[in-house]
């Protein structure tokens, strides 16, 4: 789901817009490291000589493997693309809030990395210098506020019409 102008989004589906940003980010994560294995299949193995004999297999192995390192790597260029398509659209929301708390717990927690993870609620915590729970109150605060300056730009809206 994607928030456009002009339609109202409830907290649920608030939470479900920040979420499919972060399992984008997961998905971006997963493919870096499945072409990280395929890149080093790539480097040379040892190769077993039996006199005058070498042994080699009877496809083409690098290849393919090449093939698909090309491939996984246009797939993370276009899931990238998406990514920050997203995350332009949740910075656009966040922006909306006036508390620069529940900011940041929306930055850190659906925009962020730490060591190209996705952040837990421990480690935003940590990192704002509060308790897990209050981070996660902010949070879910800052998903109502949302909801209610979303409606009320719709309402707006409506009375301009």
């Amino acid at each position: 789901m994607v928030p456009h102008k002009g339609v109202n989004m409830n907290v649920k589906e608030l939470k479900q817009f920040f979420k499919n940003v972060r399992s984008e980010q997961a998905e971006i994560q997963q493919l870096k490291d499945l072409i990280q294995q395929k890149e080093m299949s790539l480097y040379p193995k040892a190769i077993t000589y039996d006199g005058l004999k070498v042994q080699v297999s009877p496809e083409d192995r690098f290849a393919n493997e090449c093939a698909a390192v090309a491939d996984l790597q246009v797939e993370l260029g276009a899931s990238i693309m998406r990514l920050a398509k997203k995350q332009i659209q949740a910075e656009q929301l966040i922006r909306k809030l006036d508390d620069s708390n529940m900011r940041k717990v929306m930055r850190y927690y659906y925009l962020t990395t730490f060591d190209g993870q996705l952040p837990t609620w421990n480690q935003v915590a940590i990192k704002m210098n509060y308790y897990e729970r209050y981070v996660k109150k902010l949070h879910g605060s800052a998903l109502l506020e949302l909801s209610r300056i979303l409606l009320e730009e719709d309402l707006k809206k409506e009375d301009t019409l």
